[in-house]
């Protein structure tokens, strides 16, 4: 028993470790320019690129009601320029199952699991989640980048990865991410 504690323990620790190492990301650009200039006297076009016209839909409809609260987002013309978001997710798939021999005394051998990438599993246990890319660009009407954010997403390595486990999912997680820090340098400007 005190072999199989420690071995838990060792296995935890290590997991850890990966988990803290494997964690999504997000990296900022920002202009040189005031992020005033970004807020006064702008009318901002969003467009949404997802790869799927009903992903398109309800990806704009969702970062609209997200972005809007810290852009000023027009649905209409003049535009002074616009606000880019692209989103790509891809479904892995993990399989786990034993790796000793099975008897009335338990498993021989050590248990652990064995990563099957994207393909589908009869037996065992099958764990799903998404690695998303979600991309926002804010450009002037001269198409000049004034901020971005590019959010990757790491299902595998977050918790919200077991509950946010489809596309649709894991878009609205990723706005909201995104949006919280438009908030953060935005509303500094203000």
């Amino acid at each position: 028993m005190g072999i199989d504690m420690r071995h838990n323990r060792f296995l935890v620790i290590i997991l850890m470790l990966i988990t803290l190492t494997g964690c999504s990301a997000m990296q900022i650009y920002s202009g040189s320019q005031d992020v005033q200039t970004l807020l006064e006297n702008q009318a901002y076009q969003l467009r949404v690129r997802t790869g799927n016209e009903m992903m398109d839909k309800a990806v704009y409809e969702f970062a609209f009601s997200e972005f809007s609260k810290y852009l000023p987002i027009a649905e209409k013309e003049p535009y002074t320029g616009t606000v880019d978001v692209l989103f790509f997710s891809t479904p892995k798939t993990a399989f786990f199952e034993s790796s000793g021999w099975y008897t009335e005394d338990g498993y021989v051998g050590a248990r652990g699991s064995s990563f099957t990438g994207d393909r589908s599993v009869v037996s065992g246990e099958t764990i799903t989640w998404q690695d998303s890319t979600t991309v926002v660009t804010i450009k002037n009407k001269d198409g000049k980048k004034l901020w971005s954010a590019d959010y990757k997403y790491k299902g595998r390595w977050e918790l919200s990865g077991f509950v946010a486990n489809t596309p649709q999912e894991v878009s609205r997680l990723c706005i909201k991410r995104i949006a919280r820090r438009m908030k953060k340098d935005f509303t500094l400007a203000k």
